[in-house]
């Protein structure tokens, strides 16, 4: 009886664990989806990081490499030296238009008639600065000197497998059908075991009904003996 107890609470915590577990991979993996995009931004307590894709500001930082930038600045703030990142259009191999996110050094700035502003900005590793400068508009934040070595292309590479669709069954599906196979098999032990103890409940209860039954008998025939004997006395 003792053995069968701590059997089930070993059970229990087993389970608990397991629950624990893959909630706990539901969340980290919701948190990844949600907070990181395929342009190669992840955002996470109001901080964006973002891994470098060529060498083009070397030796600032270099491709491979994780920066942080501040996505809440105003323009007017914006001063020659700063870095910011900024939309552009490149042409892929097939001559395709795609829109990309670049850093490069703000060298100088020139305000329109109307007050709009124009960054003019250049690579560090560049021997020239950039063809169009940027207007105000496509700013999307300033490099805040937050940069990590060699680590950005390794989370990126560790989001995409986490957001291809192996990641997702290794982590979202597998997880999911051993829970649901776990709960499946205890509901069907606890239907079992409540089976189990309904029959012998059931049993117990024919027999204690069967006894009072042989009981009641019993008491009737002694009372029938009783009154017999009575009456051959009186006679």
């Amino acid at each position: 009886m003792g053995n069968s107890k701590i059997k089930k609470g070993k059970l229990k915590s087993l389970g608990n664990v397991v629950f624990w577990v893959v909630l706990g991979i539901i969340i980290v993996y919701s948190a990844i989806s949600l907070f990181s995009t395929d342009d190669g931004l992840t955002s996470i307590f109001g901080g964006t990081a973002m891994t470098v894709q060529s060498d083009s500001m070397s030796p600032t930082f270099n491709k491979g490499d994780l920066v942080f930038i501040d996505t809440d600045f105003s323009p007017a703030d914006l001063e020659v030296g700063d870095v910011i990142t900024f939309q552009t259009t490149i042409f892929d191999s097939e001559g395709n238009a795609v829109n990309i996110l670049n850093s490069h050094r703000i060298v100088s700035i020139v305000e329109s008639e109307n007050g709009k502003l124009y960054f003019f900005t250049k690579g560090d590793n560049n021997p020239v600065q950039d063809a169009e400068p940027v207007t105000e508009g496509f700013v999307f934040g300033v490099w805040n000197g937050k940069v990590y070595s060699n680590i950005g292309g390794t989370i990126d590479s560790i989001i995409a497998f986490l957001k291809g669709p192996t990641g997702f069954f290794i982590f979202i599906v597998l997880p999911c059908f051993s829970f649901l196979v776990y709960e499946l098999v205890r509901f069907i032990k606890v239907m079992t075991d409540y089976n189990v103890q309904k029959t012998l409940g059931d049993r117990v209860k024919m027999q204690e009904e069967a006894l009072a039954m042989a009981k009641a008998q019993l008491e009737a025939e002694q009372l029938e003996k009783t009154l017999k004997a009575k009456n051959n006395d009186q006679k």
